[in-house]
């Protein structure tokens, strides 16, 4: 899907979803189900040389998850499909899938209101990232930070920045592959 598509469509289902929207109430999002789609983009490294046009590549994530309680859920995440190296041209496919668990910031240093527009979550955790490039498979880190602006009772547009951590990734030492994407949180 290309990326005027992706926005397209999150502008029509946004709009859509605003017209039927009653009053939003934090407190009746908990222990909800919820599916996250994300579209951004990722680079491998965090180092000055890594920030050329030519290390960006396109990062594709959707997450199934559940609130346990106001400060805690968790989430199965899938994320893919390809990142490039500084070190060569090729394109490095992969297939990550994690487990993590979910922090609702706000909720936890007690800035939550009973109606709350916008929402600050801290996630992370551990899974399996299939290298295609080199035929392995290995156990991954991610964590990230997401920011969630409340559209209606069900929907949420979400930024969130992240990174997937571990070691021999792409270099054979400690690499990171740090993202930015946004996406839409539907509540089920």
């Amino acid at each position: 899907m290309k990326l005027t598509n992706f926005f397209i469509f999150l502008i029509i289902f946004v709009f859509s979803s605003k017209i039927f929207s009653q009053e939003n109430n934090i407190e009746q999002q908990n222990n909800l189900w919820f599916v996250n789609i994300d579209y951004g983009i990722l680079m491998s490294g965090i180092k000055s040389e890594d920030f050329v046009s030519s290390n960006y590549s396109p990062l594709k994530r959707i997450s199934f998850g559940k609130w346990i309680n106001s400060y805690y859920g968790f989430q199965l995440v899938y994320q893919g499909t390809y990142f490039y190296s500084i070190s060569d041209n090729y394109k490095h496919f992969y297939n990550f899938y994690f487990f993590e668990g979910l922090l609702n910031v706000k909720k936890i240093l007690g800035l939550n209101r009973k109606k709350d527009f916008y929402g600050l979550y801290l996630h992370g955790g551990l899974g399996l990232f299939k290298n295609s490039f080199y035929k392995k498979s290995s156990l991954k880190g991610n964590i990230g930070l997401t920011n969630n602006i409340n559209i209606s009772d069900k929907l949420k547009l979400k930024l969130d920045m992240g990174a997937i951590y571990g070691n021999d990734i792409y270099q054979g030492d400690f690499d990171i592959l740090p993202s930015l994407s946004l996406g839409i949180t539907y509540q089920l």
